[in-house]
């Protein structure tokens, strides 16, 4: 459950996005690696990868009855790869969601760039960022893999790998489906851009708030030390949280960091 960052999306719009997606997915595909490009085919939608410099990461465009997805290879570099796949399906969101589709369709709106990753604020790239999640992770499939597991750093590896979705993607797929008490904090320019919790996370309240990351973290280390570190760190809750008793401010959590190429890093943080 979210309890942080008014931008993420409601319960009933992730609702109607997950149904979405597994009526695609489960009915049709074994459990595995989903093939995006079967799925545009069996829609008659065109796609194509192409050098566009740094015009967008992937377009939905409509023209004359037919809808085409193009794939930007200048910044994907490789349309195989993990991001390319995200994007691809990310492009199939704003096809297969009702209102993109049929206001793209109409006229209603341009065909426009997008630009995945989870970064946008606008309701539009929300929704089908989280569609492509949906897509490439189903949640069956997901709580399945976690059933019994242990949470840390591994497992997330393991699942974007079986799966070939991003660390980022998976972590976050994680975290949303809600089979571990995790929180996951975006912080740019040493400040907080968002920060989400699942409802069973014993704390919710950030110790600077949004202003500015922590010191005494992970991610401190990278802002104010330029230090970035490849392994899971022990972290306290002191360090991270607003605390409401002296007892928790040595509880001890962990914390691993991905580094974004825009100088970004998405926190992971959960307890043993």
């Amino acid at each position: 459950m979210q309890k942080s960052n008014d931008s993420f999306l409601s319960n009933f719009e992730k609702s109607e996005i997950e149904n979405l997606t597994e009526a695609i997915v489960i009915n049709d595909y074994k459990k595995g690696t989903v093939n995006v490009e079967a799925i545009a085919e069996t829609q008659g939608i065109c796609y194509s990868y192409g050098n566009y410099e740094d015009s967008f990461d992937g377009l939905l465009e409509y023209d004359s009855g037919d809808f085409h997805i193009y794939i930007n290879n200048d910044r994907l570099i490789n349309p195989y790869s993990e991001r390319a796949r995200f994007t691809f399906a990310h492009e199939l969101g704003h096809y297969f969601i009702d209102e993109h589709r049929v206001a793209l369709s109409r006229g209603l709106i341009n065909s426009h760039p997008s630009f995945t990753g989870f970064a946008s604020d606008l309701k539009m790239e929300r929704q089908a960022d989280y569609f492509a999640s949906c897509l490439l992770l189903p949640q069956k499939w997901i709580k399945e893999d976690c059933n019994k597991r242990r949470f840390n750093f591994a497992l997330i590896q393991e699942l974007s790998k079986k799966y070939q979705a991003s660390i980022t993607a998976t972590a976050l797929r994680i975290a949303n489906i809600g089979a571990y008490p995790i929180m996951i904090v975006y912080s740019k320019n040493s400040k907080i851009k968002w920060y989400w919790c699942t409802e069973d996370f014993p704390f919710w309240s950030l110790l600077h708030g949004k202003d500015k990351v922590p010191e005494n973290t992970s991610a401190g280390e990278f802002f104010y030390e330029n230090r970035k570190n490849s392994s899971t760190e022990t972290v306290y809750a002191g360090d991270w949280f607003n605390i409401r008793f002296s007892s928790d401010k040595d509880r001890p959590f962990y914390e691993h960091c991905i580094y974004g190429v825009d100088g970004s890093v998405l926190s992971i943080i959960w307890e043993d």
